[in-house]
């Protein structure tokens, strides 16, 4: 499967994903969409010891040093057990963990009951029938129901349905509430792949199932993303006449809206409105709370602002964090502040790296308001998703003083944080560089001396004494891994990722899509990964979580690009400078038929129907068709992507245009990829007018230019041969504030190297080095060429991570800005009144109106 794998180390990502797959099988897993009306999968199977028979009639509840359980030869039961994947040490620790207040001898009979056949479940019931002290946990329903609930909180959620089928074999008669409550225990574990399960277990103990059962089913085919049940959820309501409620049709409308689909999502506001439930405050929240994936709409906005006095108070906090979501989406950070400023956090500085004038002080009077914002919103107390939010935010503009800040805040606010805000901390303390803060908060969940003392070695840390908050009582989830995922990678490589996926098993925690995500972005950035080795890995890896999601697509879809690009226009100033150069080869692009991407791949709806065959479409096929079968939608980044193919493919544009139109006609709102994509297009053409125009018009629609922006107008010029015009966009960005990244100074000096002005292009270099990190010394003296290269390692500093130019540091790039224009004309009056550029195109077509420079060219 890995054949051809080149410099990755292929044995390693073997390992990686064959410890997911042992993982997986030892977890349980339970497949969200059973084939049959059995209650138990067999993917439930988990390698476990063999069942013991409880014969001790003398047994004191929750005391787990007074249990005895033998084996006598009289009543042993034989179970032929799978070869276990993990040691007895790690079993007997998670048992440990898994007991809670109940003893390790009932959880090893349920878990023999989940693993063993019809023949072997018969006689652990008779077992717990002849012990009073087990058969007291499964003939009464509540305290069946308690047990239930703890199973559903462990790292085998497959224990819950074990003991509800127990109990009701041993005549013990639940009723709907039952199953509703341990549904509930098993959302707060986000074991939502158990969940139909139950419903289908509960509609068979009690002989039809309920409204809120349904609804809750319904909730886990949206979590599990299998957007193609959501129908067959309705017919059932049907066949068991049960009248949907208004919950019921909220959550139909949450599922639309987040699979991007507003057109069935204003069906079920009129279905709703049929059923005799009018939209009210509740409903215009819920669509404010799920319309991140569609854009910023200011009047889904005011709606839900209208509704914060009718609705409950965790409601409203949900609101509010939505609304300041899709402001820092579109990075308008002061109509994100004046939001925040209705949480009453006194003290945070979320002063704007983008340049706008925000307070320094949220919960202070701002100077004017912000367009959309009310002016008599109700005080609103935050939660832990609204640290977490503002904790990313301000990691990724590098403002660890803040972060510091809000934890104080934290405090103070009586929030207890949870999986959500330890991992934002630990993903902020890495981008500060303090690997030991981050490692000693991940270990102070662990609860294991020996796991904690192997991630400080991995990581070559020391922990400190005192974590930056109190995280004892927080759950282990599959955040807190993923957080530091990638830089176990980025240390290790894929033997970091290979120690995070066996402490994940140890633990019993399960991978999620966003574990596979991180670790193919690893693969694909790091390690170089071609994508037919993307794909075969995320088809190999994709087994152990509930399915294929876009964002893995997405990953796929941008290596994919990213070599289309390259044989399309070539790599590095070379490839523009043959243009200009008599002496370079000119590279004009491939025909089409080396089109490495069908443009129908994108469209998911249809399921990639089309039968032409390109480089990837073959393989891409079965990953698009089956996000197609589970009725998923692209979302805005599969069509930013989109854009980016046909401005390639298409010199007209006008399949780019029709695309975007189609995009906005969905209701989808166009960002700043968007922009970019058809910038990029017609920057390439030469259009550079129609470039400006197009960035002109994001500003009017509320986008601020990003350093992309500017970066593509100035390479767009330097494609031209117009080292002026590049360096006078270049001034535009700084004047704006805006700090230059990597690619805009390369791009910078890429304009000048291409019109034969290499002492400027050097000079570039030399002067804006410090922009982005600390120049090295040993460079002072070298090659164009050696600086160029070493410059570009510096690629993993993005500018949006950057702080913004201050006036002074502006004033200082200008400074350095006159120089090299300075030096430029300088060249130019050396040269002729005519300048550079056009003398080497009055050159070149000199040389091509001569036989020789032919003849020449055909020897080379």
């Amino acid at each position: 499967m890995l054949r051809g794998a080149g410099r990755i180390r292929r044995q390693h990502i073997k390992q990686a994903f064959l410890t997911i797959e042992k993982e997986k099988k030892h977890c349980g897993q339970v497949p969200a969409f059973p084939s049959s009306h059995t209650c138990i999968h067999s993917s439930c199977i988990s390698q476990m010891p063999q069942a013991l028979a409880v014969h001790s009639r003398h047994v004191l509840e929750g005391n787990q040093t007074t249990h005895t359980y033998s084996t006598p030869s009289s009543a042993h039961v034989s179970l032929t057990i799978p070869r276990p994947s993990i040691s007895s040490t790690c079993i007997s620790r998670r048992l440990s963990a898994d007991c809670g207040r109940y003893p390790s001898g009932v959880i090893v009979m349920v878990d023999a009951f989940t693993s063993g056949t019809n023949k072997q479940r018969k006689r652990i019931l008779r077992e717990i029938q002849e012990c009073p002290a087990a058969r007291g946990y499964f003939v009464h329903r509540e305290t069946s129901r308690q047990l239930a609930q703890a199973m559903a909180l462990t790292t085998l959620p497959c224990r819950a349905l074990s003991v509800m089928i127990i109990a009701h074999r041993l005549g013990c008669h639940f009723k709907s509430n039952h199953f509703e409550s341990v549904a509930y225990h098993l959302s707060l574990r986000e074991h939502w792949s158990s969940v139909p399960l139950l419903v289908s277990l509960a509609r068979h103990h009690c002989g039809r199932a309920t409204a809120r059962l349904l609804n809750w089913k319904m909730r886990a085919l949206i979590e599990c993303r299998r957007f193609d049940q959501l129908d067959y959820i309705m017919t059932e309501f049907i066949r068991d006449n049960i009248k949907p409620i208004r919950r019921t049709f909220h959550l139909l409308l949450s599922a639309h809206l987040r699979n991007q689909d507003l057109d069935a999502a204003k069906r079920v506001i009129q279905m709703m409105e049929n059923a005799g439930f009018s939209a009210d405050a509740s409903t215009h929240a819920l669509i404010c709370t799920v319309y991140r994936s569609l854009g910023l709409d200011t009047q889904v906005h005011a709606r839900a602002l209208d509704a914060l006095h009718s609705i409950d108070s965790r409601m409203a906090t949900r609101v509010l964090n939505s609304i300041v979501q899709h402001f820092l989406d579109v990075g308008d950070e002061l109509g994100a502040a004046q939001y925040i400023e209705y949480f009453g956090l006194t003290g945070v500085d979320v002063s704007s790296p983008l340049g706008n004038n925000i307070t320094k002080v949220v919960g202070a009077s701002l100077p004017t308001r912000h367009p959309t914002c009310p002016t008599n919103i109700v005080r609103v107390t935050p939660d832990a998703a609204t640290f977490t939010m503002l904790i990313d935010y301000l990691a990724s503009k590098r403002h660890f003083t803040q972060v510091r800040n809000l934890l104080t805040r934290l405090a103070e606010a009586d929030v207890k944080p949870d999986s959500g805000v330890v991992a934002s901390l630990i993903r902020a303390f890495i981008l500060d560089g303090r690997d030991d803060l981050a490692v000693s908060l991940l270990t102070s969940i662990f609860h294991s001396n020996d796991l904690a003392r192997t991630l400080c070695d991995l990581m070559g840390v020391k922990t400190v004494p005192q974590p930056p908050i109190d995280a004892r009582d927080v759950p282990l989830a599959v955040h807190a891994f993923n957080a530091i995922l990638g830089r176990a990678m980025e240390l290790r490589g894929l033997s970091g990722a290979r120690f995070i996926f066996r402490a994940m098993r140890a633990r019993g925690i399960t991978p999620s899509s966003t574990t596979i995500e991180i670790f193919l972005d690893y693969l694909d950035r790091t390690e170089n990964a071609t994508p037919h080795q993307l794909i075969r890995i995320l088809r190999s890896m994709s087994t152990t979580i509930s399915g294929l999601t876009l964002r893995h697509l997405h990953i796929i879809l941008r290596s994919i690009l990213r070599r289309e690009k390259f044989l399309f226009h070539g790599s590095g100033w070379n490839a523009t400078a043959s243009r200009f150069s008599p002496l370079r080869e000119s590279t004009s692009a491939l025909p089409q038929g080396r089109i490495l991407l069908d443009s129908d791949t994108f469209n998911i709806d249809d399921g990639a129907k089309s039968c032409r065959q390109f480089t990837y479409d073959s393989s891409l096929r079965p990953i698009v068709q089956s996000l197609s079968r589970r009725a998923i939608r692209g979302d805005r980044a599969t069509i930013a992507m989109r854009l980016r193919h046909e401005t390639m493919v298409d010199p007209s544009l006008d399949t780019a245009r029709d695309v975007l139109r189609h995009m906005v006609d969905q209701g989808m709102h166009p960002n700043q990829y968007h922009f970019v994509a058809l910038m990029d297009g017609h920057a390439k053409r030469g259009n550079m007018r129609v470039a400006e125009h197009i960035m002109r018009a994001a500003r009017d629609a509320g986008l601020k230019p990003e350093v992309v922006m500017y970066t593509v107008l100035i390479t767009g010029y330097g494609r031209q041969g117009k080292p002026e015009q590049a360096m006078r966009a270049f001034r535009r960005m700084v004047s704006a504030g805006i700090a230059p990244d990597v690619p805009a100074i390369d791009a910078l000096a890429h304009a000048y190297f291409v019109v034969g002005a290499y002492k400027v292009a050097r000079r570039i270099l030399l002067q804006l080095w410090t922009q982005v990190r600390p120049f090295q010394h040993e460079l002072q003296s070298a090659t164009l060429k050696r600086l160029a290269t070493a410059f570009r390692a510096n690629r993993g500093d993005q500018a949006s991570q950057r702080q913004p130019l201050t006036k002074h540091q502006q004033r200082l790039l200008n400074c350095k800005i006159r120089g090299f224009q300075q030096e430029w004309k300088q060249l130019e009056l050396q040269r002729g009144p005519q300048s550079l550029s056009g003398r080497l195109d009055g050159c070149r077509a000199w040389l091509l109106d001569h036989s020789w420079y032919n003849l020449v060219k055909h020897r080379v």
